[in-house]
């Protein structure tokens, strides 16, 4: 059994023109937001044993925030550049890539990937996750290189 969370960054400030996307920073709400998202996380029985998240600032913040409500080893904390333009495609891939690394993964990026992904592998209308959503997609398969669209069982939106 294979658990996946996929958590979209929380609320960040608006795109400016001039100011690189990628730099931009969570708002005051977006920092309360990824907080208790964090404690939900933490609450619940859906601590993953492994993180990847992109490196935006937005994203990044976002998955500080969440693993101070966390226990979760350094070691297992990883930052993938890869996320910030991703497509469905792109995810899956590396989903894929992961083989056997572990039975828990958390992925936290953007929409609206991260929300195409989420229907993608459940086969059910999710619609579009907001800033600091997150669901928890289960997999009754031995192996990350198996997962495909509609192999996942949305076990719950966070």
């Amino acid at each position: 059994m294979k658990t996946l969370l996929l958590i979209r960054h929380a609320e960040a400030e608006s795109a400016y023109f001039g100011v690189d996307d990628r730099r931009r920073e969570l708002t005051q709400a977006g920092f309360t937001q990824a907080v208790h998202l964090g404690k939900k996380i933490a609450s619940g029985n859906f601590q993953p044993e492994i993180m990847f998240y992109s490196d935006a600032v937005r994203t990044t913040t976002t998955t500080q925030l969440i693993l101070e409500q966390l226990d979760m080893p350094q070691e297992a904390i990883f930052v993938e550049p890869s996320f910030y333009e991703a497509n469905v495609g792109r995810l899956l891939d590396f989903i894929n890539q992961r083989a056997d690394q572990g039975d828990s993964l958390a992925i936290v990026g953007h929409n609206p990937a991260i929300s195409f992904l989420a229907e993608y592998l459940t086969g059910d209308v999710i619609g579009n996750l907001s800033p600091a959503d997150a669901v928890v997609i289960t997999f009754d398969l031995d192996s990350w290189e198996l997962v495909s669209q509609a192999t996942g069982t949305l076990l719950t939106r966070l």
